[in-house]
């Protein structure tokens, strides 16, 4: 599974997208609990304003003269700064400079210069004994509380992003992983493999169990019913079989042991062809069935495949140059293999008629037997047009043919065959692109 997968997959941007929710929420719920916080702490601060503002008007103006400098001796500018311009006298103040304010303001830090002037401060003026008064408080605690804040938002999320960020992505790793299972599973399905099904955990019950179930479901029916297929196509050529011969027998003895006329001893001469092209259909369908059964396993033998190659290709030699293809084998030394020699042979003759058949004069087919780290590879390739990728796994199926190939000799079970040899050897079967033509390689396990 790779790195792009999970992070493509929907687990996981589902679970980004959980995560980015939780986040939104939680700055929310900071960000109004804050709010709230300050409007209550501006709220005192403008009610402690308000309260020395009613104080200082209800003094005569001597009065309030005298105790606004003894305020303003004893004010401490980090906490209260004091700012009064008369009309006619010297400003009083314990700053050195305070800016114009007209109503109810917050004014930032770095605005008033003086000693001892932190943060913002809460100000407003009034009018009082013939000049202007600024009574500024301190935000300090609230903006020490808006960093306590922000800590305690960083030291919450930053560990829950990371853990739920973990803990999604093993979940999404393990959803990402079972989501392949069955896709992999439904691509062996459909190139063939019908006994392919979805690895389920009995321990598990959500939702993938069900879908993977269902699947396994859906295979196991499909399987049954192609058996059952299989089953009733062996019974009709098995019930077949004998009719079919005794009318061969009638029409060779029609044609042996009475006069015909010309016309007449054609159609008995087409209608014999026909049948045995019958009875060669059954008794490979018949050939079929016995292999899926497993009983010629019994058989099984030591079998020099290079060797066996070697006979083929002399005996079909003479038909290639014939009909104007080159046949040439390429094979090393000493290939072993464990199996039936005659069904192997099967093999190697079905894939040489097929290229014989469908390559065009002068083309090359090569038979190629070589070692590999796996075992032995038995390979026969052409030049000719080859079988479009989305047909590969159709070519298998008993009596199918390509469109372009209904017009040749053939019953549609040579490659038919070939599959149920492979399988029967335990050997991958793969057709390929030749570019051009066809690629047929069987590959077979390292005997013991």
């Amino acid at each position: 599974m790779t790195p792009r997968r999970i992070v493509v997959s929907t687990p996981l941007r589902l679970t980004g997208i959980l995560i980015a929710v939780f986040l939104a929420l939680l700055l929310i719920s900071f960000a109004a609990s804050y709010l709230v916080i300050r409007n209550s702490f501006d709220a005192e601060l403008r009610d402690q304003i308000e309260q020395r503002t009613s104080l200082y008007s209800t003094m005569p103006a001597a009065d309030f003269l005298t105790q606004l400098s003894q305020d303003i001796a004893a004010a401490d500018p980090e906490t209260i700064i004091l700012d009064y311009t008369p009309t006619n006298g010297p400003r009083l103040s314990n700053v050195e400079n305070m800016p114009p304010v007209q109503t109810l303001t917050v004014v930032a830090e770095g605005a008033i210069s003086g000693k001892g002037v932190e943060d913002s401060y809460l100000a407003e003026n009034f009018a009082i004994a013939g000049g202007r008064l600024t009574i500024a408080l301190s935000r300090a605690q609230l903006v020490d509380t808006g960093e306590i804040f922000l800590t305690v938002l960083a030291i919450c999320l930053l560990p829950t992003l990371a853990i739920s960020a973990a803990v999604g992505l093993y979940f999404a790793k393990d959803a990402n992983a079972r989501i392949t299972a069955i896709s992999d599973m439904l691509q062996r399905f459909g190139l063939g493999d019908l006994s392919a099904r979805v690895a389920l955990n009995p321990a598990e019950h959500d939702d993938l169990s069900e879908i993977g179930l269902a699947v396994n479901h859906m295979a196991a029916a499909q399987e049954a019913a192609m058996a059952a297929l299989k089953q009733a196509t062996t019974d009709i050529a098995h019930d077949l079989k004998t009719p079919i011969q005794r009318v061969a027998l009638t029409l060779d003895r029609l044609q042996n042991r009475t006069n015909l006329s010309p016309d007449q001893a054609a159609f008995v001469a087409s209608a014999l062809d026909e049948t045995d092209r019958i009875a060669k259909t059954f008794d490979a369908l018949l050939r079929i069935a016995q292999i899926e059964g497993g009983t010629l396993r019994e058989r099984f033998q030591p079998v020099d495949l290079s060797a066996l190659a070697a006979d083929f290709v002399d005996v079909f030699e003479a038909s290639a140059e014939e009909s104007g293809h080159t046949l040439r084998l390429v094979a090393e030394a000493g290939a072993m293999v464990s199996g039936d020699r005659d069904l192997l042979g099967q093999v190697i003759a079905n894939l040489i008629e097929n290229g014989l058949r469908h390559v065009p004069a002068g083309g090359d087919i090569a038979v190629m037997v070589e070692k590999t780290r796996a075992g032995i590879a038995l390979r026969v390739a052409d030049n000719g047009p080859g079988i479009p990728a989305q047909e590969c796994s159709n070519v298998l199926r008993r009596l199918y043919r390509l469109e372009s190939s209904r017009t040749t000799a053939g019953n549609g079970l040579g490659l038919s065959m070939v599959a149920a040899i492979s399988d029967l050897h335990g050997a991958e079967l793969i057709l390929s692109d030749n570019a051009p033509g066809l690629g047929v390689s069987l590959l077979f396990p390292k005997t013991t």
